[in-house]
């Protein structure tokens, strides 16, 4: 039966709209019984549960996060969701670390034979993300250390860095320059040090020393470690994700005197190299001949534990049941500050509101889809994509296997007639298969957001090849601020994204090809 007059009205558009759509076969139309089960009251309660103040802004790790992981999977055990892995579990576990300085962490440049050894704080710094292992290599100069196709810029296209140590600025050329097209003065996601590592990671170097560019005044390399400073800040060293250690590569903050000394006698020097990016945009990339350095680090680490969590519908073909979409959105938010709670409705109750009811929709459905669907909330996503990161590279199903991910984050404000769809351009076989889905739905769909594009777990399948699809409604004056509440959010249009996702994994869980994937960025 249906709930209300307003489910009827949905389903009688709902059948007529499909009965038209061009390309539409029986096969693939989107179950009525799955599609209206998604509701903006069962969204609204879910957000209320996530992002109350009882749940203390979600943080990673806490035993707040734990209380909603724990909340989400007894809703996937409700829908009939199967737990997966080694396990058996609902449950991805991972570490997050509290890093401090161990030893040794040294730095020796050898120039014909000579070892010149150096100094740490005063010139280099290890940074928080580093393995811990000793490398021996060659350098290599990269610029700003960034690939851009979206810019047309890429500091590594000349150059072979592998099995190499790279030097780099940190930043983004043109930095506060207003007509830059690294969007203008604001800072793009390829000045983040976790993006400049794994470029170079991605590019096949053993090591990053990253240098700041000539117009910052200090000489010295910044230091963030307690165990360096007389006065040490509160929490100065960030969580870090535990990796495995072919993940991971040595890296290291260095001091201006250490970056001319690697660029004596290559006939360049450190300001005529940046003047020369700035003014031009063009890559000044180069090998740096005669010199070997010698870096390694050693951090010790402090363990807490938490949790992705996942819940599994197995497909019904035969074949293509090993193949996966996976329909993900982070829990996590930033906690608690100066006794003010972060409750992050938006941010992202929201979104995983959005996995539970697609997932809820797909269990409504008579059928079952031909692929099987991985739902998954993703914990320390705002720590740095922690979550997601930990799932594509110690993935339950083979990588391989995943033919989509479709992101859910912050779906509930702004516009109530407007969703924007972030990083279309990895599958135009995606963008062709959403847009003939939204016909039913009838949403405005923004293509204008993917600066955004690093900034959400999407991202971390992108890398790994898979054609992704960020389902997103732009930033609000509440982002971040303790003022992100559940009375703020749009219950309705949550609803209709939620309905545009199902419809959307549903396609893709029943064409017979799987989406094309194009690496744009």
């Amino acid at each position: 039966m249906l709930k209300n007059a307003a489910s009827k009205i949905a389903l009688i558009i709902f059948l007529s709209l499909t009965s038209f759509i061009p390309g539409y076969v029986r096969s693939q139309l989107v179950p009525t019984e799955g599609f209206l089960s998604i509701t903006s009251q069962e969204m609204k309660a879910h957000v209320d549960y996530l992002a109350s103040d009882a749940m203390r802004g979600r943080n990673t790790p806490s035993a707040e996060l734990d209380s909603c992981a724990a909340y989400i999977a007894r809703e996937f055990a409700s829908y009939g969701l199967k737990p997966v892995g080694s396990h058996q579990s609902y449950f991805q576990r991972f570490n997050v670390l509290k890093t401090r300085l161990s030893s040794p962490n040294t730095l020796a440049l050898n120039i014909a034979g000579k070892d010149t050894t150096y100094h740490i704080k005063n010139d280099f710094v290890p940074l928080h993300l580093t393995a811990n292992r000793c490398v021996t290599a060659p350098i290599v100069f990269a610029g700003y250390g960034i690939t851009a196709p979206e810019y047309h810029y890429d500091d590594y296209q000349n150059i072979d860095a592998r099995g190499k140590v790279v030097l780099a600025f940190t930043g983004e050329p043109q930095e506060k320059d207003s007509t830059s097209k690294f969007d203008g003065a604001k800072e793009t996601d390829h000045s983040k040090v976790l993006i400049k590592v794994q470029n170079a990671r991605d590019h096949g170097a053993v090591g990053l020393l990253l240098v700041s560019p000539p117009t910052h005044r200090f000489r010295r390399p910044p230091n963030p470690w307690p165990s360096l400073m007389r006065n040490a800040p509160e929490d100065a060293i960030p969580l870090t994700l535990e990796e495995a250690a072919e993940s991971q590569i040595v890296a290291m903050r260095i001091g201006k005197e250490l970056a001319d000394d690697l660029l004596t006698g290559t006939g360049y020097n450190y300001e005529q190299i940046h003047r020369s990016i700035d003014e031009k945009l063009e890559p000044f990339s180069f090998d740096i001949p005669d010199k070997i350095i010698t870096m390694e680090t050693a951090l010790a680490a402090e363990k807490f534990p938490t949790q992705n969590v996942v819940g599994f519908l197995e497909g019904s073909d035969p074949l293509l049941k090993n193949e996966i979409v996976v329909i993900g959105a982070h829990y996590d938010h930033v906690g608690v500050s100066n006794d003010s709670i972060y409750n992050g409705a938006d941010d992202n109750a929201s979104g995983t509101a959005g996995v539970l009811e697609v997932a809820e929709a797909f269990a409504h459905c008579k059928t079952k889809p031909r692929r099987s669907i991985l739902f998954i909330t993703f914990a320390g996503e705002e720590k740095g994509l922690f979550g997601s990161r930990y799932f594509t590279t110690d993935p339950i199903f083979p990588i391989e296997n995943i033919v989509t991910m479709l992101n859910l984050d912050m779906i509930s404000r702004n516009d109530t007639n407007e969703v924007a769809i972030v990083g279309s351009k990895s599958s135009e076989d995606l963008k062709a298969i959403n847009e003939q889905c939204n016909r039913t739905i009838g949403l405005k769909l923004d293509y204008d957001q993917d600066r955004y594009f690093m900034q959400s777990d999407h991202y971390s399948f992108y890398r790994k090849d898979i054609p992704v699809l960020f389902y997103f409604t732009k930033e609000t004056p509440d982002l971040h601020k303790p003022s992100d509440d559940p009375d703020k959010i749009i219950p309705v249009k949550m609803a209709r994204i939620g309905q545009l996702v199902f419809s959307t994994a549903w396609s893709i869980a029943n064409r017979t090809e799987r989406p094309r994937f194009v690496r744009f960025r």
